[in-house]
């Protein structure tokens, strides 16, 4: 028979719910308050069990907002792409491809790229069947992406990071700016008015040769997506 403390009996049932599935990624768990009158315990034994969750990992705590099952290596960001990424992380989404078009490359671009040509790719995201987000990528038509859509008929498994390893675009460094602004034309798609605001993030990615390779324009709807910076040290 083992004997636990009243801390370790509280972070050991959240555990369980984190690792069976009940807490999924990214959920925020249930206040200090209510934790505490729930499971019969104090507010300091609480916040020890949240601490020895943190520890472990299973949670991370963001300032003024509270306690969420943490993502587990869920960077959406990753080479191998958003879907596999969210797959890994245990909270799939669905991506629907919704056009492939080549254009005359954006004049937001002119400074950034010499390719007078740009595939232009469209894609909604789906989190348990809701539109959460709607992403255009903007790809440069340089011959090797143009042989490689050419010769799949389209995207390598309707993936935008798989097609650009084909095609040998690979990014080794860019920059993302963050912001705010209305869905306008693209709200229909996503189930909302045109005057919701959404998080607008604009991320530029460049070769070790300092070429653009892909800039990819995003609205995410701002109940599933956060913008979480961490830092560490002095600056």
């Amino acid at each position: 028979m083992t004997a636990y403390t009243r801390t370790e009996y509280l972070g050991n049932a959240l555990a369980a719910q984190i690792k069976d599935g009940t807490l999924k990624p990214g959920e925020k768990i249930m206040s200090e308050a209510q934790l505490a009158e729930e499971y019969q315990v104090s507010r300091g034994t609480v916040r020890r069990a949240l601490k020895m969750l943190k520890r472990a990992s299973l949670i991370e705590t963001r300032m003024g907002s509270g306690s969420y099952v943490a993502f587990h290596g869920g960077n959406m960001n990753g080479s191998d792409g958003w879907t596999s990424a969210s797959l890994r992380s245990g909270v799939p989404t669905t991506t629907e491809l919704l056009s492939v078009s080549l254009v005359e490359r954006p004049e937001m671009l002119d400074d950034e790229s010499g390719c007078g040509m740009f595939y232009e790719i469209a894609r909604r995201r789906l989190f348990r069947s809701v539109p959460v987000s709607y992403e255009t990528s903007y790809l440069p038509a340089v011959e090797s992406l143009r042989n490689v859509i050419e010769h799949a008929e389209g995207l390598v498994n309707g993936s935008v990071s798989q097609t650009m390893q084909k095609a040998g675009l690979v990014a080794s460094s860019g920059y993302m700016d963050v912001s705010a602004d209305r869905l306008g034309f693209i709200a229909e798609t996503l189930g909302k008015t045109e005057n919701s605001v959404f998080l607008l993030s604009e991320r530029h990615d460049f070769n070790e040769d300092g070429e653009l390779v892909e800039y990819v324009r995003s609205f995410l709807d701002p109940s599933h997506f956060t913008l979480h910076i961490a830092t560490r040290g002095e600056r």
